[in-house]
């Protein structure tokens, strides 16, 4: 946990923050609960996935209890890096308060990506729940229509979301339906329909999208590029929300 004056490299995205979050909850119903206490009432046509108001053992969690498991890398040759929690292992995010709204946390990390990579990334990944057993414990998403999440990003225009299932029966290690998000300035709430999700093309096993959601282990979040160029940001997240 960030103590209340937060590092001087954190100031401009907190006014960031502040400013935009606040446009955010008066703008609509989307998201109006972002610095609310009723946002985490339990309410028959959502759910809650993560709102990262939840710690254990000092990390981060989502509202099932589910590890917000690692902050991760991935790249075709040259090391990317991350920053996040200080002394985590595996890596997670920091938790930041935001000033005005200090009931409501945010989880941020920062990334660097390097090349030459034809492709990299640096990927949050939140489980719904513990591992039970060794095994990642699901949940059945697949009657709702839409994700609701508050996004913020420097040094990118867009974010990809992907949605996992591991430990299900579904035959496949990565390359699961996914969708590039080109961002706006300031944090805002984005509102993405689950029928709008697919595979790369250059994922071989085809899945079934409903499959995946009736079956899902986790969600990803990740700074990403193709042919990439040096690039260094600051990311942050807040309020994953199923829609009906």
């Amino acid at each position: 946990m960030l103590p209340i004056m937060l590092a001087a490299r954190f100031f401009r995205f907190l006014l960031a923050v502040l400013v935009t979050s606040c446009a955010v909850a008066s703008s609509g119903p989307i998201l109006s609960a972002i610095a609310s206490p009723q946002a985490d009432k339990p309410e028959a046509d959502k759910l809650v996935y993560a709102n990262f108001e939840k710690m254990e053992n000092g990390r981060p969690v989502s509202n099932g209890g589910g590890l917000v498991v690692q902050i991760y890398t991935a790249q075709e040759s040259t090391p990317v890096q991350f920053k996040g929690l200080a002394n985590a292992s595996p890596g997670a995010p920091e938790i930041v308060r935001v000033k005005g709204q200090e009931e409501n946390h945010v989880a941020t990390f920062e990334y660097t990506l390097v090349g030459p990579n034809q492709w990299a990334n640096v990927t949050l990944e939140i489980q719904g729940h513990p591992n039970k057993e060794g095994k990642p414990v699901a949940d059945d998403v697949s009657a709702y229509k839409n994700l609701s999440v508050q996004l913020y990003a420097t040094g990118t225009e867009g974010l990809r979301l992907e949605f996992i299932s591991h430990g299900q029966g579904i035959n496949l290690d990565n390359g699961f339906p996914q969708i590039p998000l080109k961002l706006k300035p300031g944090f805002n709430t984005y509102l993405i329909p689950l029928k709008s999700l697919s595979q790369p093309s250059w994922v071989e096993q085809k899945v079934d999208t409903k499959e995946v959601l009736r079956r899902l282990t986790a969600i990803s979040i990740s700074a990403y590029c193709n042919q990439c160029v040096p690039q260094h940001g600051t990311v942050a997240v807040d309020n994953l929300v199923f829609q009906k």
